[in-house]
């Protein structure tokens, strides 16, 4: 059976590790071509390489998504390689720790650049395109910490929360136009960006208090970027798909 994805061109920013990489795997296996966005080229270049010996058709471009050139030049390399874009996956993401008190200016302005201006440009970009169009997903990356906050992460939970602004608000906008946008609220994930936050006794003590006894993997998260993107997510937009409860 073909896939309803066949064909249809992705992009995923921080497709290089965790679950940008997953979802760049997950959809390539239904057979889109996919443009593998990573501000580190090799990261990229290794997730390019990993879906072509599956048979599959993808290109590597290295791009710093809190650069608006970089994000411009990033969809122009795509539309030049396949012509449109059907996917959009802001899944580009970092996290600081520290305390609001002692949080320099410059890694306030960095956190919210890659996680808040980096989805706004790519946003930006890609939607113009898809509006024109008449036709797009556009999927990006929430967090529960924009609801319960974040210990010397303050910076990292704002910028999940205006992340969740502009979903809604861009959902009502290229709505019109035949473009959904949606965010998933992945909850802990075990992913290196995450186990980075945590000791392994904190890990192990947080997981247990999941009624599945576990965290969700990249895998997980990536599945429902496939059905978002697909069929399934055809009349869902401006909606934050919540896969893991925070307990505790």
């Amino acid at each position: 059976m073909t896939s309803p994805l066949a064909g249809q061109i992705a992009v995923v920013t921080g497709a290089g590790s965790g679950i940008g990489r997953a979802a760049a795997l997950a959809l390539a296996g239904e057979n889109a071509r996919v443009v593998v966005a990573d501000v580190r080229a090799d990261a990229a270049a290794t997730v390019r390489d990993e879906i072509k010996a599956k048979g599959g058709e993808a290109l590597a471009v290295a791009t710093d998504v809190s650069d608006t050139a970089a994000v411009e030049k990033l969809v122009a390399t795509a539309l030049d390689a396949f012509g449109q874009i059907h996917v959009l996956f802001n899944s580009a993401g970092i996290s600081l720790r520290r305390s609001v008190v002692d949080m320099t200016d410059a890694e306030w302005h960095r956190v919210l650049g890659v996680n808040l201006h980096g989805t706004f440009y790519c946003c930006r970009a890609v939607g113009r395109h898809m509006a024109q169009r008449g036709y797009g997903r556009i999927i990006n990356m929430a967090s529960d910490r924009a609801t319960f906050g974040m210990v010397n992460g303050a910076h990292y939970a704002a910028s999940k929360g205006a992340v969740i602004s502009l979903t809604k608000s861009l959902a009502l906008e290229l709505g019109p136009s035949g473009v959904t946008v949606n965010a998933i609220n992945p909850g802990t994930t075990d992913t290196p960006m995450a186990r980075g936050t945590l000791s392994d006794a904190e890990w192990q003590s947080r997981a247990r208090q999941d009624p599945l006894g576990r965290f969700s993997t990249p895998e997980n998260i990536a599945r429902l970027v496939v059905f978002l993107a697909g069929p399934g997510g055809e009349f869902m937009t401006g909606q934050v798909v919540t896969v893991r409860m925070r307990f505790g």
